[in-house]
C-alpha cells in the first residue's frame, strides 16, 4: 500500500513541478513578468493549478497503469513505457511553454486556432519564428530536459515486480482502478455538468496574468482535440440591451454621399498593403521613429488619416478588412474557411462590375492561409505570387522582396488596357526582416530590425513611384497606402491589446486625387475597413452602401469609432476615449477618457462583436 501511493505521490510532484517550471519559462523568456506584480505572479500558480492538475492527470492515469503492469506482469516493459511516455510528456510541456512565450510576445495570446492553422504551413511558421531568442530557448530546453529526465529515470526504478498472491493482485488492481478513476475526474475538472475550460484560470484584467495561469500543455491539447468545435454565439453576448440594431445603426451610417476622390470619371486605383507598417514607424503620425520618410512625404501632399487602425493582428485578417470591409471575429481569420470567405462582399467585384481590370501581386506564397482561394472568390482575375517570379528573385524566406514585387506591379499596370484596380501586398517587413543591402535605418530601437525593413520597403516604393511617374497611366491613378496590421513597437501604448498596437498609416495619393483633398489630414478615427466603402462611393459612385460596417472617409457626418477584434476580445477607439474588453474574464481591462463615453464605446463593442460572430455563422 505504501509503495503504491509513494510512487503516485512522487510522480505527481514531478509532473506538478514540471508545469510550474513551464509557467516560469513562459513568464521569463519574453518578459511577460514585467507586466505583473509579485503577488500576481504567485496568483497565476494558484489560479492555474486546476488546469495543471487536469493536464498532469493524463500522465498520471498512464503512470498508474504501467505501475500495475510492472507490479504484476513485466517490470522491464513497464519501466520502458513509463520512461518513454514521461519523456514525451516532458517535451510537450517544455516545448509548448517555450512556444507560448513567443506567441504571447507577438499575438498577446497562447496557442489557439489561429496558431493551429500555421502548423499546416511549417516554412511560413519557421519564418515567423525568426525573432525568437533561440539561445535562451535552446539553453532553457537543454537544462530543464536534463534535470527532469534525470528525475524521471529515478522514478522508473520504483516500478518493481514482486511475487503477489491472487488477493494481492486483486488489491493492486483495485487501487489502480480507483486511482485512475479519480484522476479521470480531475481531467474533466470535477463531476459538474460543464467540463473544465480555460476560464477557470482567468482571474485578472491583465492578459499576461491570465495567459500565464492557463496551462500551456492543456491549452494545446484543447485546441488540437477541439479544432472543429462548434461556435456558440451566446458566449459573446455580453450586452443584453435588446436594441442591438439601433446601436449599430446609430454609429454606422446607411446613407451615401456624393463626394469624389477624383475628378476623373474612372480613375485607376492602386492599393499597396504594407506588411507590419506600424504608425510608430512614421514621424508624421506619432512623432516616434522616422523609418518611412518617403511615405511621410506622400502623406503630407495627399489625403491621410491621422488615427487609422487595423481591425486585426495578422495579414490574412488585414486582407479581409481592406478588400471586404470585414472586421473579423475573435479567433483565426475567416480566410481559413474558404467557404465562408467566399461569401464576403468584395471591392474587387464592385470594380469588375464597372468594367475595371482587377489584379493582385504578392512576392510570397498565396497558398498560405488560403489567401489565393479568397482572392479568386473576391473577384481578382489576374493573381501573381512567388511562382511567377524567377528563382533568382526569390531571395527572401517568404519569397521575392518588395523591389521585385513592385516591379511586377509596374508591369501589370503597364499592360492594362482599361481602368484597373491593382493591389500589392508587400512582404519584406515580415519576420525575419532579411532585406538585401542596407542598413536603411540606423536608430537604436527595440524594433530596429523591423524599422530597417520598413525603411527598405519605403525606399523601394520611392523607386517605384519615380518609374511610375514616367508612365501614361500615372496621371489617372489614385494610390491607396495602408498597413495590414500594426506591431508592438516597444512602447507601453503598443502592448498587444492596446490601440497603439493597431495604429497604422492609411492615406490616398496621386495626381488623380481630387485637388480639394491634397494636403488634407483627417482628425477623425478610422478603420482600414473603411477603404472598401470609400472606394465604392467615392470612386465607383454607387448610390447604395455595400459594406455594412465600412464608412466613407469623405463623409463629413460619419462618427463611427474604430474597432479591432483580437483572439480574446476587442478594442474600441472613439474621439478622446478608448476601451479594451477581454472575453475572459468578460470585463473591461483598459479604459481611457470620459467614463460615460467609455461605457458607450464598450457597449457598442460588445454588440458589434456579438453581431460579427452571428454574421460569421450565417456565412
Amino acid at each position: 500500500m505504501i509503495g503504491f501511493f509513494s510512487f503516485i505521490l512522487k510522480v505527481c510532484l514531478w509532473a506538478v513541478v514540471l508545469q510550474w517550471s513551464g509557467r516560469a519559462l513562459f513568464l521569463a523568456l519574453k518578459g511577460a513578468y514585467r507586466y505583473l506584480s509579485f503577488s500576481e505572479i504567485l496568483h497565476t500558480y494558484l489560479s492555474g493549478f486546476p488546469l495543471d492538475l487536469a493536464f498532469i492527470s493524463y500522465f498520471m492515469v498512464f503512470s498508474i497503469l504501467v505501475f500495475w503492469i510492472g507490479k504484476s506482469l513485466h517490470q522491464t516493459t513497464a519501466r520502458i513505457l513509463f520512461t518513454w511516455v514521461g519523456a514525451v510528456f516532458l517535451q510537450i510541456s517544455l516545448i509548448i511553454s517555450l512556444a507560448d512565450a513567443e506567441l504571447f510576445a507577438v499575438w498577446g495570446t497562447k496557442f489557439n486556432r489561429q496558431a493551429l492553422q500555421y502548423l499546416y504551413s511549417p516554412e511560413e511558421a519557421a519564418a515567423s519564428a525568426s525573432e525568437a531568442n533561440w539561445t535562451g530557448i535552446v539553453v532553457s530546453w537543454l537544462l530543464f530536459t536534463a534535470f527532469f529526465l534525470h528525475r524521471l529515470s529515478g522514478l522508473s526504478k520504483r516500478i518493481a515486480s514482486t511475487n503477489q498472491t491472487t488477493t494481492e493482485h486483486l488489491f493492486t488492481a483495485g487501487k489502480s482502478i480507483v486511482s485512475m478513476a479519480l484522476f479521470g475526474i480531475a481531467i474533466r475538472g470535477g463531476l459538474g455538468n460543464v467540463p473544465i475550460n480555460q476560464s477557470i484560470a482567468v482571474f485578472s484584467s491583465k492578459p499576461a496574468a491570465n495567459m500565464a495561469a492557463i496551462n500551456s500543455g492543456w491549452n494545446f491539447l484543447y485546441f488540437i482535440i477541439n479544432k472543429n468545435e462548434t461556435i456558440d454565439p451566446e458566449k459573446y453576448h455580453f450586452s443584453k440591451s435588446g436594441s442591438d440594431e439601433a446601436w449599430l445603426t446609430h454609429y454606422f451610417r446607411t446613407k451615401t454621399v456624393t463626394s469624389a476622390l477624383s475628378q476623373h470619371p474612372s480613375p485607376n486605383v492602386c492599393i499597396i498593403i504594407l506588411e507590419s507598417f506600424s504608425a510608430y514607424g512614421s514621424k508624421l503620425l506619432t512623432e516616434k521613429d522616422n523609418a518611412m520618410t518617403f511615405l511621410d512625404s506622400l502623406q503630407r501632399t495627399g489625403f491621410y488619416i491621422k488615427k487609422a487602425f487595423a481591425s486585426g493582428d495578422r495579414t490574412d485578417k488585414g486582407l479581409a478588412a481592406v478588400l471586404s470591409g470585414w472586421h473579423g471575429q475573435p479567433w483565426q481569420s475567416i480566410l481559413h474557411e474558404p467557404d465562408k470567405a467566399a461569401k464576403l462582399p468584395s471591392i474587387a467585384k464592385r470594380f469588375d462590375q464597372k468594367g475595371y481590370q482587377t489584379g493582385f501581386v504578392y512576392g510570397g506564397d498565396l497558398g498560405f492561409a488560403n489567401m489565393r482561394s479568397y482572392l479568386f472568390a473576391a473577384g481578382f482575375h489576374v493573381i501573381k505570387d512567388q511562382a511567377d517570379f524567377d528563382r533568382a528573385e526569390r531571395t527572401s524566406k517568404w519569397g521575392a522582396h518588395d523591389a521585385w514585387s513592385l516591379k511586377k506591379l509596374l508591369a501589370m499596370n503597364d499592360q492594362a488596357n482599361k481602368p484597373f484596380l491593382h493591389v500589392l501586398l508587400t512582404l519584406s517587413s515580415h519576420e525575419p526582416y532579411d532585406v538585401p543591402g542596407g542598413p536603411y535605418y540606423a536608430a537604436n530601437s527595440s524594433q530596429k530590425e523591423l524599422l530597417n525593413s520598413i525603411a527598405y520597403t519605403d525606399r523601394c516604393i520611392r523607386r517605384f513611384m519615380e518609374e511610375a511617374a514616367k508612365k501614361t497611366w500615372f496621371k489617372n491613378t489614385i494610390f491607396v497606402f495602408v498597413a495590414d496590421h500594426g506591431r508592438d513597437m516597444g512602447y507601453p501604448e503598443t502592448q498587444f491589446d492596446r490601440a497603439g498596437h493597431f495604429h497604422i498609416p492609411l492615406f490616398f495619393w496621386g495626381e488623380a486625387l481630387h485637388p480639394g483633398l491634397r494636403g488634407m489630414a483627417s482628425e477623425k478615427v478610422a478603420s482600414q475597413c473603411d477603404i472598401a466603402e470609400t472606394l465604392n462611393q467615392a470612386v465607383l459612385h454607387n448610390g447604395e452602401k455595400h459594406f455594412r460596417y465600412s464608412e466613407n472617409l469623405l463623409d463629413s457626418q460619419r462618427h463611427a469609432p474604430a474597432l479591432y477584434i483580437f483572439n480574446s476580445g476587442f478594442g474600441v477607439i472613439g474621439k478622446g476615449a478608448e476601451v479594451v474588453f477581454h472575453n475572459q474574464p468578460g470585463k473591461k481591462t483598459f479604459g481611457k477618457g470620459n467614463e460615460r463615453q467609455c461605457d458607450s464605446l464598450l457597449q457598442l463593442g460588445q454588440i458589434f462583436q456579438y453581431n460579427q460572430v452571428k454574421t460569421y455563422l450565417k456565412y
